[in-house]
């Protein structure tokens, strides 16, 4: 700073400048860099780098000293090294055991610039907040932190629920299960099919370990029944989600619904059927056939899943019923008849069927063939007939008078 400029500022400013301009100076010229994170896995070996970075030759190491946060937030020191005296360990008690500390590139001695520490045998209380200080002269103390995370890679797996069926009803009942065992941290878990999932947590099988387990719950139906869903996991640990493929079985009531009327059943038609049809887990075991007034008309036979009638009076001129019952819940389905007076114009006349037209084609076809082969046979055989001779065997030949002027007068023919 000029002179002119120091007489000129306040005193009070004179020295925050100074203050400023020496600060921006020693952090351009001396760093201490470490990364933010490192992973490691339980049982393995950990590294964290911690480098002092300067473009000064004068700067020299005091001491270096590794920092760890307890669970309070109160740093201790689990590492120190000294330029000549070398390593040291205080006891902290996440590290009572000898040797799973080291300095990795600091010997005494030598200049000290790398003061990166391994942590040998990763523990899940191994994971905190540490923080690497260099003391140097001139220019004081300078620090990084790195946090360290101890990661479990998990076991996983998922399958279908067979729920009994004691339990069954129209609620939400869980269908499908996925486990997510010993990971840390804990693993999360999705479904790849809307519904609710009842997600929980309880400590894995190693100390700092989780296990998660969840539960898809839907409403047992038709519809969900052998569906494909899918169990999602992600962690840390893994470079992709891992996916677990299942195949739900569900049991479920019968869903009924009757079929066999067109709406063209007519008084006096010799015969009809309906059918109760059914879809449901495990099969029906009793079919039950009834109008909504009460019994069925008297023409009205049932035959398991079937109702025959036999013949169509104006009783049948009713509304059906089909219950259907399996080992979890009972089905039912109505079907109203209404009878025309006589059969459609449709069913008076028919339409030819698409097998009997095919066949009058064939016919049709086969014919006009027949009549092309005999006719070009009579057309071969009569151009190969030779012409027939005279009576006599001879041929006779008759001279032309070129003056006669009348057929009286002509020569007489002679013969050769």
């Amino acid at each position: 700073m000029t002179r002119a400029a120091s007489t000129a500022w306040p005193p009070l400013l004179s020295l925050l400048s100074l203050c400023w301009t020496s600060t921006v100076a020693e952090t351009e010229t001396i760093v201490v860099q470490a990364p933010p994170h490192v992973r490691g896995f339980l049982g393995d070996n950990a590294t964290l780098q911690c480098k002092l970075h300067t473009q000064e030759k004068n700067v020299q190491v005091t001491l270096v000293t590794w920092m760890r946060q307890d669970l309070a937030g109160r740093p201790r020191s689990v590492a120190v090294f000294h330029p000549i005296r070398g390593p040291s360990f205080p006891s902290h008690p996440s590290f009572p055991e000898p040797g799973r500390l080291e300095f990795v590139a600091a010997r005494p001695g030598v200049e000290l610039r790398d003061a990166t520490l391994a942590v040998r045998g990763l523990r899940a209380e191994d994971e905190a907040n540490y923080t690497c200080h260099f003391a140097t002269f001139p220019h004081g103390s300078r620090s990084a932190s790195t946090w360290l995370h101890v990661l479990v890679q998990p076991q996983n797996k998922a399958d279908n629920l067979e729920v009994p069926l004691s339990l069954l009803s129209q609620e939400p009942v869980p269908v499908a299960l996925c486990i997510s065992t010993g990971g840390r941290p804990p693993a999360n878990i999705s479904w790849s099919l809307d519904g609710k999932a009842n997600t929980s947590q309880v400590p894995g099988p190693l100390p700092g370990t989780f296990t998660v387990t969840s539960f898809l719950i839907l409403t047992p139906s038709s519809q969900i029944n052998l569906k494909n869903v899918t169990c999602i996991v992600k962690h840390e640990s893994f470079e992709e989600p891992i996916l677990l493929p299942v195949t739900l079985r569900v049991h479920y009531p019968p869903e009924v619904s009757i079929s066999g009327y067109d709406d063209n059943w007519y008084l006096g038609q010799s015969e009809a059927t309906l059918s109760c049809d059914v879809r449901s887990n495990p099969e029906p075991t009793d079919y039950e056939w009834s109008t909504t007034t009460g019994s069925l008309p008297s023409s009205a036979v049932p035959k398991g899943n079937q109702l025959q009638i036999c013949p169509v009076d104006e009783l049948i001129n009713t509304t059906f019923t089909c219950s259907v019952t399996n080992a979890v819940g009972t089905g039912r389905a109505e079907l109203p008849i209404l009878l025309r007076e006589g059969p459609s114009r449709e069913q008076s006349h028919p339409a030819l069927s698409p097998a009997l037209v095919a066949l009058i084609v064939v016919v049709v076809l086969i014919a006009v063939l027949s009549v092309v082969v005999i006719y070009r046979r009579c057309f071969r055989q009569s151009r190969q007939r030779p012409s027939s001779p005279s009576a006599n065997g001879k041929v006779s030949y008759s001279v032309v008078n070129g003056n006669a002027s009348s057929p009286q007068e002509l020569p007489t023919a002679g013969t050769r």
